[in-house]
């Protein structure tokens, strides 16, 4: 077959869009191995985030120069068609690709609540899309893996294109005249189907949400199960966590909720620590700490979301196993109980609590007598035996969650102990210990059964995926095999004993039985 020279087939790439391709390709391949094997280079996690943004500012100058002032080849007169057409679909697929995954990267962490500055400088901050939903963030991120693979695979037919299909049958110069591009292969519709995957849902025509009339019953409702009471009472603490959670609150258990101290007045999230609880647990752990007027105020907080303060003072006399941790371990903290007068939930426009904090924003007219407590000396410890040898603090264990006939105690019991040493083991707790990692905003916290059972779900997600365990470079830390499938295992038993525990608690018709799950 004769060979045809780079010229036949018309001008080769100009040299910006030469320099374009090859910069991009080394970018990219870099990302990938950054993110296959994370720890290599120290702050390689970080790094792999800001090659992202370096791609899609390349990609989009690259799109730019193609249209305005670029030199692609010509096609050679006897091309066929159909290649003719595959070769541009391919093209156009590789820049949606190319452009879509760091944008499924940012909205991955925003799904997670995770702050995105822009190659880590802290005064560029991307703008919050979601509030915290882990469920939307696992969905992004399998979004994102199909991008990411899609895009490779197309960039490993495309080189196999070039180099067999032109420069070894045909022999027309195209591998030269590129010097170095070409790319091959379909895979449009999968950019598509991404970039629909994007498109909000519309939802069902439905009432607009009326704060106001929600924030009355939300006061009245919580004044109701959890009264003004001398605040070390314990019969009226316990008489709160059997009552909160059966009125209009009731719409908080079955979501995930940010729960944090009080916020900066021109941000909701950003520049504090959060936890993150279920919220059928927050309601019965934390905001059982609290007792209620039945005064509140409806305010529009500075995120575009309503915010609703109802009345609360803290019950800070109450026995140290009476609170879901040891939270007096720093006296700045207690006190910021203690002073507080106000439980602020913000809601976005379909009537979801997103956000809870507590706050001393409000007023102390109602606080009656009210002597602040000094807290017993804090022993490094999330759970402690009291004097009596009984497991403390005692709000905080499954016995606390079910019903003292559940079958499912005893087992759920043993499995969370199991899980506990696997994850102390991988250093995998995720607490704050009881102050923050450095490096984390949304805290996900297994100290206590309590805990992890709200968190059980977010964990093993990722540990699955490989972002957990961190090191101090906030870099993923592979666990050994054999003890990364035992916390697994374990894992998954411990979490399929509470889903037990749970249709127990609905078969048998249990106060506050937690909802089956809609898949």
């Amino acid at each position: 077959m004769p060979t045809r020279s780079a010229s036949a087939s018309g001008a080769s790439y100009d040299s910006t869009s030469i320099a374009f391709h090859w910069i991009t390709v080394v970018l990219v391949l870099a990302m990938f191995l950054l993110a296959t094997f994370p720890g290599v280079i120290k702050g390689s996690i970080d790094l792999h985030k800001a090659l992202g943004f370096v791609v899609f500012g390349l990609v989009v100058l690259r799109v730019i120069w193609r249209v305005s002032l670029g030199r692609s080849r010509r096609p050679e007169p006897d091309e066929p068609l159909l290649l003719r057409l595959a070769a541009k679909g391919a093209h156009i697929a590789i820049y949606g690709l190319l452009l879509t995954a760091p944008v499924l990267g940012w909205l991955y962490l925003d799904a997670k609540a995770i702050d995105v500055h822009p190659f880590g400088i802290m005064a560029i901050e991307l703008p919050a899309v979601f509030y915290y939903d882990r469920e939307l963030a696992m969905t992004i991120y399998e979004w994102k893996r199909v991008v990411v693979y899609s895009l490779l695979a197309l960039l490993v037919v495309h080189a196999a294109a070039a180099i067999v299909y032109h420069a070894m049958i045909r022999k027309d110069g195209v591998l030269r005249s590129m010097l170095p591009r070409t790319w091959g292969s379909t895979g449009i519709a999968i950019a598509a189907a991404a970039l629909i995957g994007f498109a909000p849902d519309s939802g069902r025509a439905q009432e607009p949400f009326d704060a106001n009339k929600f924030a009355a019953e939300l006061a009245a409702s919580l004044a109701k199960s959890c009264p003004m009471a001398n605040p070390g009472d314990v019969d009226a603490h316990e008489a709160c966590r059997r009552n909160i959670g059966t009125g209009i609150e009731a719409v908080m258990r079955t979501d995930y909720i940010l729960f944090g101290g009080q916020q900066p007045a021109k941000a909701w999230l950003k520049d504090k620590k959060t936890s993150v609880f279920r919220g059928d647990l927050y309601q019965d752990m934390y905001m059982s700490m609290y007792m209620y007027t039945g005064q509140y105020r409806v305010q529009k907080a500075p995120d575009g979301l309503t915010t609703i303060g109802v009345q609360a003072y803290f019950r800070n006399a109450m026995p140290a196993g009476r609170y879901p941790y040891p939270f007096w371990h720093a006296e700045a903290k207690w006190k910021a109980y203690e002073n507080s007068n106000e439980m602020r939930f913000r809601i976005d426009e379909a009537g979801k609590v997103v956000f809870a904090y507590r706050a001393d924003i409000g007023s102390d007219e109602n606080r009656g007598e009210y002597k602040p407590v000094e807290r017993p000396t804090f022993l490094g410890e999330w759970m402690w035996r009291d004097d009596s040898g009984q497991a403390q603090p005692s709000v905080a264990l499954f016995s606390e969650i079910y019903s003292p006939d559940n079958p499912s105690l005893a087992p759920l019991d043993d499995a969370y102990r199991k899980m506990a040493i696997n994850f102390r083991d991988a250093d995998c707790t995720v607490c704050h210990m009881p102050e923050g990692h450095r490096k984390m905003n949304k805290l996900t916290l297994l100290q206590t059964p309590y805990h992890a059972a709200s968190a059980i779900d977010a964990v093993l997600d990722e540990v699955r995926t490989g972002k957990m365990p961190v090191d101090d470079y906030n870099d993923p830390k592979p666990l050994p095999d054999k003890l990364r499938t035992e916390l697994l295992e374990n894992g998954d038993t411990f979490k399929r004993l509470l889903e037990t525990a749970d249709a127990w608690e609905r078969a048998n018709n249990r106060p506050k039985a937690r909802p089956a799950p809609i898949n």
